[in-house]
């Protein structure tokens, strides 16, 4: 399992468990509006702090079994060159593999702008992405009638869009979970599912603070099935 492979899927949100529809209609356009203020708060605040994280990672074979266990801990630290990861300790099937580890994120690192662009994937909900996207609200919160889940569709599906959904605060105006999978995988991914947790919380808004995930992918007769989780915290605000 190699980090970089991780660490793509780490950018992204995730497929929810999808609870029962209650009624479909287009969320309203005020709605809307605030989710592409609150979203667009949110990218600059990723921007702009850095955070430890400690993920694990299984591997499992065609029964299910876990064949395979890494652990990495390590911190997205930003420089005057932009964010990159740093990483601290890193084990797989009790083998310390840190210098390894360190190797490749140097290998990403050194990667163009071009190149890490295509692995980032919009929050479906900004003003940009908003227009590429068909969304419905399906669904009240019955504990909480101002949390509402709303789904979302690309209009154009490509190997950077989404389709999944996320739980709203419509009173903020905030997503407090969303995910989704993959729309249209790459040649190599059979499938690619991340959930994501919007718990964390900043002086200069909220961030994530957990993201659990699982795809599947190969090439020819080797396949991989994966699954893991990474917890983020310690955020610190660099500017």
């Amino acid at each position: 399992m190699r980090t970089a492979f991780l660490f793509a899927f780490l950018v992204c949100l995730g497929l929810l468990a999808l609870p029962r529809v209650v009624h479909a209609d287009p969320p309203s356009p005020d709605l809307l509006a605030r989710l592409a203020a609150t979203s667009a708060a949110m990218e600059d605040v990723r921007k702009r702090v850095s955070y430890a994280i400690e993920t694990r990672v299984e591997e499992l074979d065609g029964d299910g079994k876990v064949t395979s266990t890494k652990t990495t801990s390590a911190r997205v630290v930003k420089d005057e060159k932009g964010s990159h990861m740093v990483v601290i300790k890193e084990v797989e099937d009790g083998k310390d593999t840190t210098e390894d580890a360190r190797k490749e994120m140097a290998k990403q690192d050194a990667r163009s702008d071009a190149d890490k662009k295509k692995e980032h994937v919009e929050i479906p909900f900004t003003a940009e992405q908003q227009t590429k996207y068909v969304f419905d609200q399906v669904e009240t919160n019955p504990d909480d009638p101002t949390r509402v889940r709303i789904t979302f569709k690309p209009k154009d599906p490509d190997s950077r869009s989404v389709d999944g959904s996320a739980w709203v605060d419509t009173t903020s105006g905030q997503f407090l979970t969303a995910g989704f999978k993959i729309a249209k995988p790459g040649m190599f991914v059979d499938f690619a599912h991340v959930t994501v947790e919007v718990g964390g919380k900043t002086e200069i808004g909220p961030v994530v603070s957990k993201i659990t995930f699982e795809g599947k992918g190969g090439f020819l007769f080797i396949h991989k099935h994966f699954r893991g989780s990474a917890v983020l915290s310690d955020y610190k605000v660099t500017k």
